[in-house]
């Protein structure tokens, strides 16, 4: 691989992606908005703190509340740097970084598919799958983690194998920066451990245990070093060095819990109390979504079999077993311990670090099935250049396809344009700058229209109005698909609900104001 091959998958890769946000003029669903809501707060100079509440699983007490209590805050901390680069506190600014993230997975992916291979043309091929990932192409460059979870990743495994003085130091970094993208990041610091445990194993002739120690412990230094000052600003808020939330998660019996208030609620009692039936059927459920997941999402259904292929081909490679064996990790989590939070999302997150390793294999495994049919005396020797500039055509037209669904079809901007509609509303009604509004969306409402905003929880009228009471919410905004089931007679009668004045509705979301 040459500098120039490196060059033009970036250039091309930055190009694809400038043509993906040129139709997204909002970060475009609720992940995004909170880290994009994040970093705008950051660069007007309030810190790590929200006056938006997106669950109540932290138990919060009053706006601005400290952020970042579910989430973690590496990709506000870019989003903020986008605005403080440009002096501008936009959505466009924000992005600046998401779009880089993006270009350079492409010429990542294809230095560790060479690192592997040692082929030019299968690290083109796979360079080339990374630019055209299928599901993942529309979030690639908003502001969310999925560029910077899939730049991470091929970072991480192209620095593992590597035996310099202070290699095992930038893979933990790495390791440190997932780990400040995502709560599930951390997984990352036990596949570093495992991972250079298994190359001392390998080592040959094997030297002494201190060979494998030294460098877990610059690992691990090399972690702290990114998380340490994160952890120590949670252990001053909250008492604990990661999300306060996390614990609560454990004990849901179904998605909505995310949203209950009070969140005390959410509890072994009443987890043990829904029974054996609800937690295995909940599990069962986000097995089957995760597996779908895995080979719809992570695989785009084509490559599938070719990855499969392609890691068995691989599999005295370090690398492949590690991924594979965080595969099998993540795949456990999020079915089995926290299920619900799983199979709604954070599965589909948490896996794009290994899709530059998934990308590699699967153009490894279709040289191998063209190989294979070669020597049964089929095709040319030209089969393995057609067969794989096919399998990127096919991802690429497969990539615009759903990226022309994603964002153009299915409105990508709806949140923004509605909300700002809503807002309208609320200020002819009387809205004043300091009033609350309670909604579907609250950090993308804050996003759209700059005032505060909490979640609809998963309660009833009289908890709704007891919340607005408490964080001084005036405004309730129900949309149809966004409610939970607690709130449904009030959206299907919403003329007649002590405590509220309706307002109207528009494109079915209905507007109430809150009485005292």
């Amino acid at each position: 691989m040459t500098r120039r091959n490196l060059l033009v998958l970036f250039v091309i890769g930055l190009l694809f992606n400038i043509g993906v946000v040129w139709f997204q003029a909002a970060p475009g669903y609720m992940d995004a908005d909170y880290y994009f809501a994040g970093g705008l707060r950051l660069a007007q100079g309030h810190g790590f703190t929200e006056p938006y509440l997106w669950n109540y699983l932290d138990n919060p007490q009053v706006l601005p509340h400290p952020s970042h209590g579910y989430w973690f805050p590496l990709a506000s901390i870019l989003a903020a740097a986008g605005m403080f680069l440009t002096g501008q506190k936009t959505f466009v600014a924000a992005r600046l970084g998401f779009i880089l993230a993006a270009a350079l997975v492409s010429p990542v992916t294809a230095t560790l598919a060479y690192r592997i291979t040692s082929r030019r043309e299968v690290a083109l091929a796979a360079g080339f799958l990374a630019i055209f990932c299928g599901y993942h192409a529309p979030f690639m460059p908003t502001t969310d983690n999925f560029s910077l979870f899939m730049l991470f990743g091929g970072l991480f495994f192209l620095l593992l194998p590597q035996k310099g003085r202070y290699s095992p130091l930038f893979l933990g970094i790495v390791a440190g920066l997932m780990n400040l993208s995502r709560p599930d990041g951390i997984i990352w610091l036990a596949l570093g451990v495992v991972g250079l445990f298994f190359l001392w194993l390998e080592t040959t002739p094997r030297p002494g245990f201190s060979a494998f120690l030294y460098p877990a412990l610059i690992f691990i230094a090399g972690y702290f070093l990114v998380m340490a000052p994160w952890m120590a600003r949670n252990m001053s808020i909250w008492g604990t060095p990661l999300t306060p939330a996390g614990g609560r998660v454990f004990w849901m019996t179904r998605y909505d819990d995310t949203f209950a208030w009070p969140p005390d609620r959410v509890n072994m009692q009443n987890w043990l109390a829904a029974g054996w039936q609800s937690a295995l059927l909940g599990r069962l459920d986000a097995l089957k979504l995760n597996a779908i997941n895995t080979v719809a999402a992570q695989a785009g259904i084509l490559l599938f079999p070719f990855i499969l292929v392609g890691l068995w081909a691989l599999r005295k490679d370090l690398r492949a077993r590690l991924a594979v064996l965080g595969w099998s990790a993540l795949f456990f989590v999020m079915s089995i311990i926290f299920p619900y939070a799983g199979s709604r999302g954070s599965f589909f997150h948490a896996a794009a670090a290994l899709q530059p390793v998934w990308f590699t294999a699967a153009v490894i495994g279709l040289d191998v099935l063209v190989a294979k049919a070669r020597s049964r005396g089929r095709f040319t020797p030209a089969a393995p250049r057609i067969f794989r500039t096919a399998l990127v055509i096919f991802m690429a037209v497969l990539t615009i396809g759903l990226v022309y669904v994603s964002v153009i079809e299915n409105d990508w901007n709806q949140f923004q344009r509605t909300y700002q509609l809503v807002e309208q509303m609320l200020v002819k009604n009387g809205a004043q700058p300091s009033d609350v509004v309670i909604v579907a969306n609250a950090p993308g409402y804050f996003a759209a229209n700059g005032r505060s905003a909490i979640i609809v929880p998963d309660e009833n009228l009289a908890s709704v109005q007891a919340l607005a009471q408490k964080f001084g919410a005036r405004f309730l905004v129900l949309e149809k698909t966004y409610y939970t089931d607690p709130m449904i007679p009030v959206y299907k009668n919403p003329e007649n609900q002590p405590g509220l004045t309706y307002l109207g509705e528009f494109d079915e979301i209905r507007v109430f104001a809150i009485r005292p």
